[in-house]
């Protein structure tokens, strides 16, 4: 998880760095980073799960395939008020609250994520930077909390598998 982790300390970096007014640069990077920061540690643990390490270069292959859009729809039917029947017999009709927050908070670092990188109108504050922070160091901290349940490997093959898992 060394890039999650990475990002994840130059997302809080970039947020607190200037003692003064920050720039918008670093805030939106501030910003980005802290989604990508989750974006790659989903894909770091899918990919250490769900594949052998040999070949070399499997897993960092295979980690070129994950889609934004789709890992958003994946995190959607997780916290869905009412579970997909192909996920209940999976998940014992349930999903914890660590999962759920999981899913909540990539969705939300996300939509924060594209208003960073797409739209130059809107400013940022540092308190909005540093809560995308904070949002995406409460993700780390619930998948820390799951991350070695079966309802993990559930997910993460969803994530892996995208659009082809519900059929």
């Amino acid at each position: 998880m060394a890039l999650a982790d990475d990002l994840l300390a130059q997302a809080h970096t970039l947020a607190t760095l200037d003692t003064g007014i920050p720039s918008q640069a670093k805030l939106r990077r501030a910003v980005s980073s802290a989604y990508y920061a989750l974006f790659h540690l989903l894909i770091a643990e899918a990919v250490l799960f769900l594949l052998p390490a040999s070949p070399p270069g499997l897993r960092e292959r295979a980690s070129r395939a994950f889609s934004h859009t789709e890992m958003k729809k994946v995190c959607a039917r997780f916290k869905a008020p009412r579970l997909a029947d192909d996920l209940v017999p999976l998940l014992k009709g349930r999903i914890s609250p660590e999962l759920l927050s999981v899913a909540q908070r990539f969705e939300s670092l996300q939509e924060w994520r594209h208003i960073a990188d797409y739209d130059v109108g809107f400013s940022f504050l540092r308190s909005d930077a540093l809560a995308s922070v904070g949002e995406a160091r409460g993700a780390f901290a619930d998948w820390n909390q799951i991350r070695t349940t079966d309802e993990s490997t559930v997910f993460l093959a969803a994530v892996a598998f995208g659009a082809r898992w519900s059929k």
